[in-house]
């Protein structure tokens, strides 16, 4: 028995140092391999990050190029550009409402010397003068003005596309802290810093508090590829290097860190994970052993016993059978480290396309969608929708950004309710939209532009308002209009914007919008000119004072004489007058004109008066009374002499300026008309306001009086009107005889229309004046 026990105890001692030496083995083994593995992943997973801050980077640096391309080749915007020398004001407005559109820290235009036009913020003009062409590629190059470091872009302008010559160029840039930030952190797990290296590393943005970030300036940073350390603040610190860019000829790097303890937190959890299992391992090896032992050592008691009882002359009828237990090894299975990364990728891909505030793809995601879009179209056509939110800063400015914000998600699930398939919906950045619609006919893209715009019809609850929302469309088809995604997206702007600018809620890009626009931007660079080289003329038509039967008044339309596109109408270049801020000059000259013609018509004997057509712009130029003043006095002319005719719309779409500046002209005993009244909107209120002194019919109402009694009508109420109200009247528009005579019937004080004569220049005019007889006109 004692044999057995010392054959069972070998057992179990040589089972315990075999589990012993396994454990030991297994745990070094495992240990070295995990720590190896490890660091692999720690390497992989710096490598990644840094790819992706290169990538965020890039792809911010793109989404500022593109929008700087978009504005550069605004038309609106090379029109203020132009005259930026003489309108900073305006320029620097539209330039800020982009810069924020763009979510841009700086921006400055220069022109085509580099010279600055305007900055935003400002800033000293000497430190803005360099060389743009460095940052118009994709490249990633910093900028650094004011000790702070940003990613600029710039992007030229050329007032005619197909030109060579670059007439000026646009630059923005983000502040480095602003990229620098800590959603990299939640994106990457490391912290990012943004270093330039030299005997003390200058620190330009970093996602550590400052104490961390300043301790940056003293380490000696390998540049080596593959994983390195260093001590800071009691802790080791784990980190790897990349170059991202540069600033003119230092090369910018990008440090990604993190303490030692915190990237191998995973490895140690694992290791003491691993070191319970091996122990659990040892205690069931070391009870199956004394079960294998109990095993062994059982049969060979019982054949003891079973010799023991024949040698006692006991017969054994059965003998135990000798039974050995196979040993069952014990394997364990140790998890893998690596989990995650392929997620935060997606995340990360996510945020690089997809728009955080509605969920919807953004303009990079946009672009590719609609490229891969015209690629698989074949012969098929496909549209494209661009719309904007009109009057959305002021939506902002009045409840706030939140609402803002708001106010675009629910529009973005408005858009989305619509979709169908084959309709993709994208937010390309501050209130624009975007729309793909595969497989549309051309004949459907009227019923497609209503369907989204009758999204709008209904308000939108906000913060407990129910807002009005009105939108902008512009529709472009391919291959019809252009057959890239850069050209149908300039195509859609263009038809945008010149909806916008006739008060349409959507409108289809049609060739001739894109020649117009280039056309209007060449006249907006060339109408200061026309005044100095003489383009611009006056034509006169003369106004019959009924009850005196003679002529007392012309009125002075002005005409565009232009050497190549002819005759410009007045609708057609007024405007552009008075969006570039020339339309003082055109009035000054207007004014000057007609009272030199005024004075030789008095040194030729002949006593008539002249009415200049003013406009909304210079109801509010308070320098205007101070003009006409002093007109006066150079031509020797009384107050008489002069009448100022103001369209009704223009005196309501500011009514307190237009009153003052109408009430100090008046102060001055010039004449006041209100032109076109009737087709407008004031009110009895307002009209009783203000300090006029005729009141000009529209020739809408005059032209078809003779034979229209509903015109005869509504005449007859606008003369009651003003003969209350103790105002001289003009109708315009009178064409036959039984007009004037119906006219003269009325009260009416004044006739003018082409019956009497066309608008004519100054000389033919002086001939129709010498041979006509105004008593003929009424018999």
């Amino acid at each position: 028995m004692a044999l057995l026990k010392s054959l069972r105890f070998r057992l179990l001692l040589n089972f315990l140092v075999m589990i012993a030496v396994v454990v030991a083995v297994t745990l070094y083994t495992v240990r070295s391999a995990t720590y190896s593995h490890s660091s692999e992943q720690l390497l992989e997973h710096a490598v990644t990050s840094a790819s992706m801050v290169e990538d965020k980077i890039i792809n911010r640096g793109d989404a500022l190029l593109l929008e700087l391309s978009t504005l550069s080749k605004d038309f609106t915007f090379k029109g203020l550009i132009s005259t930026g020398n003489e309108d900073k004001e305006s320029l620097l407005a539209a330039l800020q409402n982009f810069q924020n559109r763009g979510d841009a820290d700086i921006a400055w235009i220069l022109d085509n010397s580099g010279d600055a036009i305007v900055s935003s913020p400002e800033m000293p003009v000497d430190k803005l003068a360099i060389d743009p062409t460095l940052y118009q590629n994709d490249d990633i190059r910093w900028f650094k003005i004011d000790e702070q470091f940003y990613l600029l872009k710039s992007a030229p302008v050329k007032f005619v596309e197909s030109s060579r010559k670059i007439n000026a160029w646009l630059l923005m840039g983000i502040a480095a802290e602003k990229l620098i930030s800590q959603e990299l952190v939640e994106l990457t797990n490391m912290h990012v810093s943004l270093l330039i290296l030299g005997k003390q590393n200058q620190v330009v943005a970093s996602t550590h508090e400052s104490s961390l970030s300043a301790s940056l300036v003293e380490q000696s940073i390998d540049i080596s590829p593959g994983l390195h350390s260093f001590e800071r603040q009691l802790s080791d610190w784990i980190y790897a290097s990349n170059i991202l860019g540069s600033w003119g000829s230092n090369a910018m790097r990008v440090v990604l860190d993190t303490e030692k303890d915190k990237a191998y937190l995973s490895y140690n959890s694992l290791l003491l994970q691993l070191i319970g299992v091996l122990l659990i391992a040892a205690l069931m090896a070391l009870v199956a052993a004394m079960l294998l032992s109990n095993g062994i050592t059982r049969p060979i008691t019982k054949l003891v016993n079973a010799a023991a009882k024949i040698r006692e002359g006991e017969y054994v009828e059965h003998f135990p059978k000798a039974s050995t237990d196979e040993v069952t090894s014990l394997s364990t299975a140790i998890s893998s480290m690596q989990d995650g990364i392929k997620r935060r990728e997606e995340e990360i891909q996510h945020l690089a396309y997809y728009d955080t505030l509605t969920g919807l793809p953004n303009r990079n995601q946009f672009q590719k969608n609609l490229a891969e879009s015209i690629s698989e179209s074949g012969d098929n056509s496909l549209a494209i929708l661009m719309m904007d939110v009109d009057r959305f800063k002021e939506i902002n400015d009045t409840i706030g950004h939140a609402a803002g914000d708001e106010l675009l998600q629910e529009i973005a699930q408005r858009l989305n309710s619509a979709a169908y398939k084959g309709v993709s919906i994208a937010h390309l950045g501050g209130d624009e939209f975007a729309v793909i619609i595969q497989d549309a006919d051309e004949h459907r893209q009227e019923s497609i532009l209503e369907n989204f715009s009758s999204l709008f019809e209904r308000p939108f609850e906000i913060e407990k308002l129910a807002l009005e929302v009105d939108v902008s469309i512009g529709l472009a088809m391919y291959p019809r209009d252009a057959e890239t995604a850069q050209g149908l997206m300039q195509c859609a702007d263009i038809a945008l914007y010149s909806c916008k600018g006739k008060h349409f809620g959507y409108a289809v890009y049609q060739e001739a919008l894109n020649k117009h626009s280039v056309q209007r931007l060449s006249l907006m660079s060339e109408l200061r000119s026309a005044l100095a080289e003489g383009q611009l003329q006056l034509f006169y038509q003369p106004k019959l004072s009924i009850a005196e039967r003679k002529i007392t008044t012309v009125e002075c339309l002005i005409r565009w004489i232009h050497p190549e596109h002819g005759f410009i109408p007045p609708d057609d270049f007024i405007p552009l007058a008075e969006q570039t801020g020339a339309i003082r000059d055109v009035t000054h000259w207007g004014l000057r004109t007609a009272f030199e013609q005024c004075s030789k018509w008095r040194e030729m004997g002949h006593d008539i008066g002249v009415a200049v057509n003013i406009s909304a712009m210079d109801l509010v130029d308070m320098q205007l009374p101070t003009y006409v003043a002093e007109l006066m006095s150079e031509f020797d002319t009384d107050n008489t002499v002069l009448t100022l005719e103001v369209t009704e719309s223009a005196v309501m779409s500011d009514p307190q300026s237009a009153l003052k500046a109408l009430n100090t002209l008046r102060r001055m005993g010039i004449a006041l008309s209100i032109d076109d009244f009737g087709t407008g909107y004031s009110s009895m209120a307002q009209l009783k306001k203000m300090p006029v002194d005729e009141l000009k019919i529209d020739k809408a109402f005059v032209l078809d009086l003779a034979n229209n009694d509903d015109d005869k009508i509504m005449v007859r109420t606008l003369m009651s009107l003003a003969q209350n109200l103790g105002l001289n009247t003009v109708a315009e528009g009178v064409e036959d005889k039984e007009t004037l005579k119906f006219l003269e019937q009325i009260g009416c004080t004044k006739a003018q229309g082409f019956y009497l004569s066309r608008p004519l220049p100054a000389d033919k005019f002086n001939e129709w004046l010498e041979s006509y007889d105004p008593t003929t006109c009424m018999e």
